[in-house]
């Protein structure tokens, strides 16, 4: 018969190390530890030639956003949050800029306020609007990170563009893409560093046009300019396993899962040794999983709680960060709503509870401001931190279960 004492007194234990996680003591001088306890969201600012097109008022054929009045939202919406994730890049892709000056650019070729192709840039009455951006939230206290993703501006550019971008490495590096690359970040990140931008998460790096060596110089520039920067880098990901090292996978995330698609679950690990904070990505999208699995909540959530932060190689210790859209994708307002408030609350209340930090992909409706029905979801997990309440209980889905479980 079970021990029912024992079991009590193991369960305990469990909640004491949980409870205590967030209280673990470390703070050195190789550990950044300004998102820890953070939730934030994301505010997709476009960049590059399309920055014009989204911000031009309707009447002139464009979209009309104002990515200044979604900033204001965010801040005098949801209070508790203390971070921000917003745009050196547009989203997924490299060549486009918020910003358009770039005085590296300028000192190469030769020519002052030249650009490499206007593709690459917004106009510049509307490099502002970033600006403005990154101001309101600064003055409001929040932590901001910008979205800079690493590969080569020549792989989603459009053939003009990816043409301008190799004729200037080839005439100003001597073919050297990672230099140029290198030079043309650095210019931006010298312009973002004067605002008090405070990290850069930068996607894709496992495409950046160098090797490791190279990726290292990369990083190690962003410091030279600003010593104090967080940063994280998508680049290798791990996932929980078995006792034998056989990785787990969900088989069903319920009765009304039609999916025949088994996942693997993403664990927050060091998987490079530049990063402050990990990058967080989910198990990506296309494999089957949804944003929020409930083994996420099974596994990834509790293994925060067990130890907020996780290391490489030793050196430093980099705060477990975890990033999943609020919707079915990462950036389209039209696609489903995966969240409900609860549900959210909980993984906000849990993960910062112990020292973790959670950023929701949030997108962005017709006028720049939030998607209402995200605004719903978010405005109740800031009340509810607000009042400190207790989570609901974690409860597995009838029918959800692991490869091998049924």
């Amino acid at each position: 018969m079970m021990n029912i004492k024992r079991v009590y007194g193991f369960l305990m234990a469990i909640l004491f190390l949980t409870s205590c996680s967030a209280e673990i003591d470390i703070e050195d001088n190789t550990t950044s530890t300004a998102l820890q306890g953070s939730w934030g969201a994301r505010l997709y600012v476009r960049g590059g030639e399309t920055l014009d097109d989204y911000v031009k008022p309707d009447s002139d054929g464009g979209r009309g956003y104002d990515y200044v009045a979604g900033a204001k939202e965010i801040i005098i919406s949801y209070p508790t949050m203390g971070h921000i994730v917003t745009n050196a890049t547009n989203n997924a892709k490299a060549h486009l800029w918020t910003l358009r000056t770039n005085e590296n650019v300028d000192v190469v070729m030769g020519a002052s306020g030249s650009v490499i192709d206007e593709e690459f840039v917004p106009s510049l009455a509307n490099e502002h609007v970033i600006i403005d951006v990154i101001n309101e939230f600064k003055n409001a206290n929040k932590i901001v990170i910008l979205y800079l993703n690493g590969m080569s501006p020549a792989e989603r550019a459009t053939a003009d563009g990816a043409a301008a971008w190799n004729k200037y490495v080839d005439n100003y590096f001597a073919g050297n893409e990672h230099k140029a690359w290198m030079n043309l970040c650095e210019g931006y990140i010298k312009r973002f560093a004067k605002m008090g931008v405070d990290g850069y998460w930068i996607d894709a790096f496992s495409s950046y046009p160098g090797d490791d060596t190279e990726r290292e110089e990369f990083v190690q520039m962003i410091r030279n300019v600003d010593p104090d920067i967080m940063i994280s880098t998508n680049y290798e990901k791990d996932y929980f396993t078995d006792e034998n090292g056989v990785q787990l996978k969900v088989d069903s995330d319920g009765v009304d899962d039609a999916k025949d698609i088994d996942y693997k679950i993403i664990k927050l690990t060091a998987r490079d040794p530049w990063s402050d904070f990990t990058a967080g990505h989910i198990t990506p999208l296309g494999q089957g999983a949804p944003p929020n699995s409930w083994a996420y909540e099974e596994f990834t959530v509790p293994d925060i709680q067990s130890s907020p932060v996780t290391s490489y190689d030793g050196s430093k210790q980099a705060t477990k960060h975890l990033f999943l859209p609020i919707r079915s994708t990462w950036s389209s307002e039209k696609s489903d709503l995966m969240f409900e408030g609860e549900q959210a609350y909980r993984f906000v209340k849990n993960i910062t509870d112990a020292g973790g930090a959670v950023t929701f992909s949030t997108t962005t409706d017709t006028d720049g401001t939030t998607m209402e029905d995200e605004e719903t979801v978010l405005k109740y997990v800031n009340q509810q931190l607000e009042a400190n309440a207790a989570p609901s209980e974690y409860v597995r889905p009838e029918g959800a279960f692991l490869v091998g479980e049924k």
